[in-house]
C-alpha cells in the first residue's frame, strides 16, 4: 500500500477516535463488552489459544465450563480496552482515567529512593490506562514498543501512546533510553509474559517450559532499581485495581548470564501468581507454552 494511502487511512481513524471520545462512556464500554463477547463466540483461532493458555494459567482443577466463562470475560474486557485505548489521546470527559484505581504507597516509596523503579506485568488489565495514569501522578512512564503492522495502525497506536503520555522506545536504542530514564528516576514498565524478539530464558511458567525474555531482569540488575510485579485487574464494575507487590530480590546477582537466568526464573514465579490472579483480565492470545500449541 503506497504511503500516502497509509496517511489518510491514520486520518480518518483518528477522527474516528476523536468522535469515539465523546460518545458517553457508559454506551461506549457496554456495546464494546457485547461485541467482544459475540467476537468470542464465532470462534477462531485466537479463541483456541487463549483456551488452551488458560487451562494451563487456570490449573488442573478447572473444568471446560470455567475456561470457556473466563475466556469470554476476556475477550469483553479486551474489547472494553480497546475503546479506553483508542480514545487516550483525547481529553478525558467521561472520566476514563478515574476507572485506574492504585494503591500508590508501595510505588511512592520506591521511587523516593530516587533511583526508578522497574514495574513489570502480564498481558492484563490496561497497562496503557495504567501507565498514562502513571505518567500524570509521577512525570514518566517509559517502556517498549513493537513494530506494529500495518503502517497506518502503528501510526495510530504510537500516537495514543504518546500523547496519552507513555513514552516508547523502540529498536536497538531502546535499552539505553530505558537506563537514562532509571537513573533520572523515573519508572519504566514491560511485560513480560512472553518473548517478542531475541533468544530470551527457558523458565518454569505455571508448572510449564516457557520463554521469557531476560531484558526486564537485566535492567534491574543492571541499575539496582527496584523490580515490583504489577497486577493491572479489571473488577466487576470495570475499574482497573494496580496493585504493586513487595519488589523481586536481585541483590545477590550478578550481571552474567547465570545469574540473569535465576532472575527470570524468579520474575516467572511472580507471572505464575499473575496469571493465577488475574486470568479474566488477561490477554493471551498468542502461544506461551513450549509444548501447548493450541486447542
Amino acid at each position: 500500500m503506497p504511503k500516502l494511502a497509509h496517511q489518510i487511512l491514520y486520518r480518518l481513524l483518528l477522527a474516528f477516535t476523536l468522535v469515539l471520545s465523546w460518545v458517553p462512556a457508559a454506551w461506549v464500554d457496554g456495546a464494546a463488552e457485547w461485541v467482544g463477547r459475540r467476537l468470542y463466540g464465532l470462534g477462531g483461532r485466537r479463541q483456541r489459544q487463549l483456551r488452551a493458555n488458560l487451562r494451563i494459567g487456570m490449573g488442573t482443577q478447572a473444568t471446560e465450563e470455567a475456561v470457556d466463562a473466563a475466556a469470554a470475560d476476556v475477550y469483553a474486557s479486551y474489547a472494553r480496552y480497546m475503546v479506553e485505548f483508542f480514545t487516550l489521546a483525547w481529553p478525558d470527559i467521561w472520566g476514563r482515567h478515574a476507572r485506574v484505581k492504585p494503591d500508590t504507597g508501595p510505588l511512592e516509596a520506591a521511587l523516593s529512593k530516587g533511583g526508578g523503579v522497574v514495574l513489570f506485568s502480564i498481558h492484563m488489565g490496561n497497562w496503557d490506562l495504567g501507565g498514562s495514569e502513571c505518567s500524570r501522578r509521577y512525570g514518566g512512564f517509559h517502556s517498549v514498543g513493537e513494530q506494529v503492522e500495518p503502517l497506518w495502525l502503528g501510526m495510530l497506536m504510537n500516537r495514543m501512546r504518546r500523547t496519552g503520555g507513555i513514552r516508547l522506545h523502540e529498536g536497538r536504542g531502546a535499552a539505553r533510553e530505558l537506563l537514562r530514564a532509571l537513573r533520572k528516576g523515573e519508572v519504566v514498565g514491560l511485560v513480560a509474559d512472553r518473548l517478542v524478539v531475541g533468544q530470551g530464558v527457558e523458565v518454569d511458567l505455571c508448572g510449564r517450559a516457557a520463554v521469557l525474555p531476560a531484558g526486564p531482569v537485566s535492567l534491574a540488575i543492571r541499575t539496582g532499581a527496584p523490580f515490583i510485579p504489577t497486577c493491572i485487574e479489571r473488577d466487576g464494575n470495570g475499574n482497573l485495581t494496580v496493585e504493586f507487590w513487595p519488589a523481586v530480590d536481585l541483590s545477590d546477582l550478578g550481571r552474567g548470564p547465570s545469574d540473569v537466568a535465576k532472575g527470570v526464573q524468579r520474575m516467572a514465579d511472580q507471572l505464575t501468581l499473575l496469571i493465577r490472579r488475574g486470568y479474566r483480565s488477561w490477554y493471551a492470545l498468542q502461544p506461551i507454552w513450549r509444548d501447548e500449541p493450541g486447542e
